[in-house]
Protein backbone atom coordinates (compact mmCIF):
# COMPACT_ATOMS: atom_id res chain seq x y z
CA UNK A 1 0.00 0.00 0.00
CA UNK A 2 1.48 3.81 -0.65
CA UNK A 3 2.73 5.53 1.96
CA UNK A 4 4.77 8.99 2.55
CA UNK A 5 7.51 8.93 5.01
CA UNK A 6 8.05 11.67 6.80
CA UNK A 7 11.02 10.68 8.47
CA UNK A 8 14.26 12.35 8.14
CA UNK A 9 16.98 11.26 5.41
CA UNK A 10 20.31 12.62 4.38
CA UNK A 11 18.59 13.58 0.78
CA UNK A 12 15.81 15.62 0.42
CA UNK A 13 14.32 12.94 -2.66
CA UNK A 14 14.53 10.21 -0.39
CA UNK A 15 12.68 12.41 2.32
CA UNK A 16 9.50 12.49 -0.42
CA UNK A 17 9.84 9.25 -1.84
CA UNK A 18 6.57 7.27 -1.25
CA UNK A 19 7.87 4.08 0.91
CA UNK A 20 5.57 0.85 2.06
CA UNK A 21 7.20 1.43 5.98
CA UNK A 22 4.96 2.86 8.37
CA UNK A 23 4.56 6.81 9.09
CA UNK A 24 5.21 8.08 12.36
CA UNK A 25 2.25 10.16 12.26
CA UNK A 26 -1.06 8.86 12.07
CA UNK A 27 -2.73 8.78 8.60
CA UNK A 28 -6.35 10.65 8.42
CA UNK A 29 -7.28 8.14 6.07
CA UNK A 30 -6.13 4.49 5.79
CA UNK A 31 -7.88 3.12 2.41
CA UNK A 32 -7.58 -0.25 0.53
CA UNK A 33 -10.52 -1.34 -1.78
CA UNK A 34 -11.70 -3.16 -4.58
CA UNK A 35 -14.97 -2.04 -6.36
CA UNK A 36 -16.40 -3.05 -9.57
CA UNK A 37 -19.00 -0.77 -11.22
CA UNK A 38 -20.63 -2.69 -13.97
CA UNK A 39 -22.82 -0.81 -17.07
CA UNK A 40 -24.69 -1.98 -19.76
CA UNK A 41 -21.60 -3.52 -21.91
CA UNK A 42 -18.42 -2.49 -20.08
CA UNK A 43 -17.32 -2.46 -16.42
CA UNK A 44 -14.99 -0.32 -14.38
CA UNK A 45 -12.69 -1.73 -11.53
CA UNK A 46 -11.35 0.93 -8.93
CA UNK A 47 -8.48 -0.45 -6.90
CA UNK A 48 -7.53 2.39 -4.06
CA UNK A 49 -5.15 1.36 -1.94
CA UNK A 50 -3.72 4.24 -0.10
CA UNK A 51 -2.52 5.93 3.26
CA UNK A 52 -3.14 9.68 3.56
CA UNK A 53 -2.08 12.37 6.29
CA UNK A 54 -2.62 15.61 6.98
CA UNK A 55 -5.78 17.70 6.87
CA UNK A 56 -6.37 18.61 3.52
CA UNK A 57 -6.03 15.82 0.78
CA UNK A 58 -6.64 16.08 -2.49
CA UNK A 59 -7.44 12.83 -4.92
CA UNK A 60 -5.85 13.86 -8.25
CA UNK A 61 -5.94 12.68 -12.09
CA UNK A 62 -7.98 12.90 -15.20
CA UNK A 63 -11.46 11.88 -15.29
CA UNK A 64 -12.71 8.36 -15.25
CA UNK A 65 -10.03 7.61 -13.36
CA UNK A 66 -11.31 6.25 -9.77
CA UNK A 67 -11.31 9.75 -8.22
CA UNK A 68 -15.03 10.41 -7.81
CA UNK A 69 -16.00 6.47 -6.67
CA UNK A 70 -13.33 6.52 -3.77
CA UNK A 71 -15.28 9.13 -2.44
CA UNK A 72 -18.14 7.66 -2.58
CA UNK A 73 -16.97 4.54 -0.98
CA UNK A 74 -15.36 7.35 1.86
CA UNK A 75 -18.82 8.64 2.06
CA UNK A 76 -20.66 5.14 2.14
CA UNK A 77 -22.16 5.66 -1.11
CA UNK A 78 -20.78 2.85 -2.68
CA UNK A 79 -20.06 -0.44 -1.64
CA UNK A 80 -16.43 -2.19 -2.35
CA UNK A 81 -16.73 -5.58 -3.38
CA UNK A 82 -13.43 -6.15 -0.98
CA UNK A 83 -11.14 -4.56 1.39
CA UNK A 84 -11.25 -2.07 4.17
CA UNK A 85 -11.47 2.00 4.92
CA UNK A 86 -10.69 3.61 7.79
CA UNK A 87 -10.95 7.08 8.80
CA UNK A 88 -8.93 9.11 11.75
CA UNK A 89 -9.05 5.82 12.98
CA UNK A 90 -12.41 4.71 13.08
CA UNK A 91 -13.42 1.25 10.57
CA UNK A 92 -15.85 2.34 8.10
CA UNK A 93 -15.80 -1.03 5.49
CA UNK A 94 -14.17 -3.95 6.23
CA UNK A 95 -15.29 -6.83 3.45
CA UNK A 96 -13.39 -9.37 5.95
CA UNK A 97 -15.51 -8.80 8.87
CA UNK A 98 -18.58 -7.76 7.46
CA UNK A 99 -18.48 -4.30 8.65
CA UNK A 100 -19.75 -1.33 6.94
CA UNK A 101 -21.24 1.94 8.35
CA UNK A 102 -24.01 3.50 7.10
CA UNK A 103 -23.63 6.74 5.35
CA UNK A 104 -26.04 8.47 7.78
CA UNK A 105 -23.72 6.96 10.62
CA UNK A 106 -20.34 8.24 9.19
CA UNK A 107 -20.63 11.47 10.50
CA UNK A 108 -18.99 12.85 6.58
CA UNK A 109 -20.30 15.95 5.30
CA UNK A 110 -20.22 16.08 1.38
CA UNK A 111 -20.70 18.68 -1.22
CA UNK A 112 -21.64 17.21 -4.40
CA UNK A 113 -20.25 18.83 -7.80
CA UNK A 114 -23.92 19.91 -8.42
CA UNK A 115 -24.24 20.75 -5.52
CA UNK A 116 -27.30 18.72 -5.22
CA UNK A 117 -29.90 21.54 -3.67
CA UNK A 118 -33.24 20.61 -3.18
CA UNK A 119 -35.27 23.22 -5.74
CA UNK A 120 -38.08 23.66 -3.92
CA UNK A 121 -36.70 24.43 -0.75
CA UNK A 122 -35.39 27.67 0.54
CA UNK A 123 -31.39 28.65 1.12
CA UNK A 124 -32.36 28.15 5.49
CA UNK A 125 -34.60 24.94 4.47
CA UNK A 126 -31.65 23.30 2.28
CA UNK A 127 -29.00 24.15 5.08
CA UNK A 128 -31.38 22.82 8.08
CA UNK A 129 -32.17 20.05 6.00
CA UNK A 130 -30.24 17.62 8.28
CA UNK A 131 -31.20 18.43 10.88
CA UNK A 132 -34.68 18.31 11.06
CA UNK A 133 -36.75 15.40 13.33
CA UNK A 134 -39.01 13.60 10.78
CA UNK A 135 -42.05 15.56 12.80
CA UNK A 136 -41.93 18.81 14.32
CA UNK A 137 -40.00 22.06 14.24
CA UNK A 138 -36.04 22.34 14.78
CA UNK A 139 -35.09 22.73 18.53
CA UNK A 140 -33.64 26.25 19.85
CA UNK A 141 -30.33 25.17 19.43
CA UNK A 142 -30.18 23.62 15.72
CA UNK A 143 -31.87 26.84 14.90
CA UNK A 144 -28.94 29.02 16.01
CA UNK A 145 -26.28 26.18 14.60
CA UNK A 146 -28.32 27.15 10.95
CA UNK A 147 -28.32 30.96 11.99
CA UNK A 148 -24.77 30.85 12.67
CA UNK A 149 -24.17 29.08 9.50
CA UNK A 150 -25.79 31.19 7.05
CA UNK A 151 -24.14 34.37 8.51
CA UNK A 152 -20.74 33.02 8.37
CA UNK A 153 -21.07 31.77 4.71
CA UNK A 154 -22.80 35.49 3.50
CA UNK A 155 -26.09 33.62 3.49
CA UNK A 156 -28.57 35.57 5.81
CA UNK A 157 -29.82 38.21 3.62
CA UNK A 158 -30.49 35.25 1.39
CA UNK A 159 -32.12 32.70 3.54
CA UNK A 160 -35.91 32.86 1.90
CA UNK A 161 -34.15 32.69 -1.68
CA UNK A 162 -34.98 29.12 -3.68
CA UNK A 163 -31.73 27.82 -5.23
CA UNK A 164 -32.72 29.25 -8.63
CA UNK A 165 -32.84 32.78 -7.52
CA UNK A 166 -29.37 32.87 -6.41
CA UNK A 167 -26.02 33.19 -7.97
CA UNK A 168 -23.70 29.77 -8.62
CA UNK A 169 -21.02 31.06 -5.79
CA UNK A 170 -24.06 31.56 -3.20
CA UNK A 171 -25.51 28.19 -4.33
CA UNK A 172 -22.14 26.43 -3.23
CA UNK A 173 -22.40 28.25 0.04
CA UNK A 174 -25.39 27.17 0.81
CA UNK A 175 -24.15 23.42 -0.29
CA UNK A 176 -21.19 23.87 2.25
CA UNK A 177 -23.46 25.45 4.53
CA UNK A 178 -25.64 22.53 4.60
CA UNK A 179 -22.65 20.09 4.73
CA UNK A 180 -21.36 21.60 7.90
CA UNK A 181 -24.54 21.34 9.69
CA UNK A 182 -24.58 17.87 11.17
CA UNK A 183 -20.79 19.09 12.47
CA UNK A 184 -19.11 16.33 10.70
CA UNK A 185 -15.65 14.63 11.39
CA UNK A 186 -14.55 14.78 7.82
CA UNK A 187 -15.97 17.09 4.33
CA UNK A 188 -15.58 15.37 0.97
CA UNK A 189 -15.42 17.63 -1.61
CA UNK A 190 -16.34 16.49 -5.30
CA UNK A 191 -14.82 19.15 -7.79
CA UNK A 192 -16.38 21.76 -5.66
CA UNK A 193 -15.53 24.50 -8.51
CA UNK A 194 -16.07 23.21 -11.75
CA UNK A 195 -19.90 24.77 -12.35
CA UNK A 196 -17.94 28.29 -11.75
CA UNK A 197 -16.70 30.54 -14.22
CA UNK A 198 -12.99 31.02 -13.56
CA UNK A 199 -12.94 34.91 -11.66
CA UNK A 200 -15.37 33.32 -9.29
CA UNK A 201 -13.86 29.88 -9.01
CA UNK A 202 -10.87 32.07 -7.44
CA UNK A 203 -12.83 34.32 -5.26
CA UNK A 204 -14.36 31.09 -3.79
CA UNK A 205 -11.29 28.84 -3.59
CA UNK A 206 -10.76 32.20 -1.10
CA UNK A 207 -13.62 32.24 0.73
CA UNK A 208 -13.78 28.31 0.85
CA UNK A 209 -10.77 27.88 2.43
CA UNK A 210 -11.84 30.74 5.43
CA UNK A 211 -14.51 29.00 6.14
CA UNK A 212 -12.95 25.48 6.57
CA UNK A 213 -9.88 27.17 9.13
CA UNK A 214 -12.50 27.99 11.15
CA UNK A 215 -14.10 24.43 11.64
CA UNK A 216 -10.57 23.16 11.73
CA UNK A 217 -12.20 20.05 9.64
CA UNK A 218 -9.91 17.55 7.84
CA UNK A 219 -10.97 17.34 4.33
CA UNK A 220 -10.84 15.21 1.09
CA UNK A 221 -11.14 17.14 -2.31
CA UNK A 222 -11.73 15.26 -6.17
CA UNK A 223 -10.21 17.53 -8.96
CA UNK A 224 -8.18 17.41 -11.85
CA UNK A 225 -7.45 21.28 -11.98
CA UNK A 226 -4.18 22.29 -11.23
CA UNK A 227 -4.94 25.69 -9.21
CA UNK A 228 -7.60 23.96 -6.96
CA UNK A 229 -4.80 21.01 -5.83
CA UNK A 230 -2.43 23.56 -5.33
CA UNK A 231 -4.67 26.01 -3.02
CA UNK A 232 -5.85 22.95 -0.88
CA UNK A 233 -3.62 19.86 -1.05
CA UNK A 234 -1.35 19.19 1.81
CA UNK A 235 -1.69 15.57 1.03
CA UNK A 236 -2.05 14.41 -2.91
CA UNK A 237 -3.24 10.97 -4.12
CA UNK A 238 -2.62 10.73 -7.97
CA UNK A 239 -5.25 8.74 -9.26
CA UNK A 240 -4.96 6.82 -13.23
CA UNK A 241 -7.22 3.95 -14.88
CA UNK A 242 -8.47 3.14 -11.53
CA UNK A 243 -5.50 3.17 -9.71
CA UNK A 244 -3.52 5.21 -7.22
CA UNK A 245 -0.41 5.65 -8.84
CA UNK A 246 1.71 7.79 -6.13
CA UNK A 247 0.87 9.23 -2.44
CA UNK A 248 2.90 12.59 -2.22
CA UNK A 249 3.44 14.83 0.10
CA UNK A 250 2.45 17.68 -1.85
CA UNK A 251 3.45 20.50 0.17
CA UNK A 252 6.70 19.82 1.14
CA UNK A 253 7.58 19.13 -2.52
CA UNK A 254 5.62 22.80 -3.20
CA UNK A 255 8.50 24.38 -1.30
CA UNK A 256 11.24 23.45 -3.74
CA UNK A 257 9.20 22.42 -7.00
CA UNK A 258 6.13 24.67 -8.84
CA UNK A 259 2.66 23.19 -8.99
CA UNK A 260 3.35 21.96 -12.38
CA UNK A 261 6.65 20.41 -11.68
CA UNK A 262 4.48 18.11 -9.31
CA UNK A 263 1.45 17.69 -11.14
CA UNK A 264 1.86 17.48 -15.10
CA UNK A 265 4.10 14.60 -14.91
CA UNK A 266 1.39 12.69 -12.73
CA UNK A 267 -1.33 13.66 -14.97
CA UNK A 268 0.77 12.47 -18.10
CA UNK A 269 1.37 9.24 -16.47
CA UNK A 270 -2.20 9.18 -15.73
CA UNK A 271 -3.09 9.41 -19.46
CA UNK A 272 -0.29 6.81 -20.27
Amino acid sequence: MFDISHSSSTSSEEGMRVRMDPTPSAPTIICDIDARVTAPGAEFRLLARFKAPGKRIALFGPSGSGKSLTLLALAGLLKPNLGRIEVRGRTFFDAASGVNIPARKRKIGMLFQDYALFPHLTVRDNVAFGLKPVFGPLRSARRQRVDELLELCGLTDLAGQRPDQISGGQRQRTALARALATEPDLLLLDEPFTALDHPLRERMRVELFAILQRFDLPLVMVSHNLEDVDHFAQTLVAFGHGRVLDVIDYEARRRRESARQILDPLFQAAQQ
